[in-house]
């Protein structure tokens, strides 16, 4: 009868010992953590700036196969809508038009003397890609560009050479840029901007001729982008 309350007593002690250490051998298996989905929210910018230009040609093809004009400083506004491709990348479209006014023309390098009442404008429908590097703050530094086209017109009333000229039309366009943008509340944000805008072979026509028009210049703008 001892001898049966032994073995039961050892059994019993064996058993434990056994479960104790099946426990020991449990290992806690770590839970994948949900991936986190980008921000694809859409925003919507106003923007506006001044324009330098860097060239201003026109080529008729007839008399004046090289023009290039001076220009005053101009201005440009536009607005922009978006949104996030991935955390990083973001996508919109453009429109902006920016003016200014023509000064001075030359042919060929040859001065043809001032321009007394003249003016030139671009429009730009482009479509954007815009990189944002994440600071971890609320100051995000951004780089990209856009392609589209451009609409050019042209106006010169009382110049030198006494030639009148209203024409337009479409060319190519695009920008390359860069900029950085400031949070100043929820969704809101301040975009300090340069760009680097062109439009490329625009055909002119007008005033019973047709020529083939560049402008390429340098922006620095201010905006605010809104997102939903």
């Amino acid at each position: 009868m001892k001898l049966n309350h032994v073995l039961l007593s050892s059994a019993a002690i064996l058993f434990m010992a056994g479960a104790a250490h099946a426990a020991d051998l449990i290992v806690d298996v770590p839970v994948s953590e949900p991936v986190a989905v980008a921000d694809t929210g859409w925003y919507l910018s106003v923007f506006g700036g001044g324009v330098w230009t860097n060239s201003v040609t026109a080529d008729d093809g007839n008399n004046f196969t090289d023009l290039e004009f001076d220009t005053d400083i101009g201005w440009l506004i536009g607005v922009a809508a978006g949104g996030h491709i991935t955390d990083n990348l973001r996508g919109e479209v453009e429109l902006s038009t920016s003016s200014f006014a023509l000064t001075n023309v030359s042919n060929g390098g040859v001065d043809l003397g001032p321009i007394y009442d003249g003016s030139a404008s671009a429009t730009y429908l482009l479509g954007n890609l815009w990189f944002d590097i994440d600071t971890g703050s609320g100051f995000t530094p951004y780089i990209g560009g856009g392609l589209g086209g451009g609409y050019v017109n042209a106006t010169v009333t009382d110049s030198e050479i006494g030639y009148a000229v209203d024409m337009s039309g479409w060319g190519w366009a695009y920008q390359v840029g860069a900029g950085v943008k400031f949070d100043v509340a929820d969704s809101v944000a301040l975009d300090l901007g340069y760009r680097f805008k062109s439009v490329v072979d625009a055909e002119l026509e007008g005033n019973g001729d047709d020529a083939v028009a560049n402008i390429s210049s340098h922006v620095l703008q201010v905006g605010v982008t809104v997102g939903f």
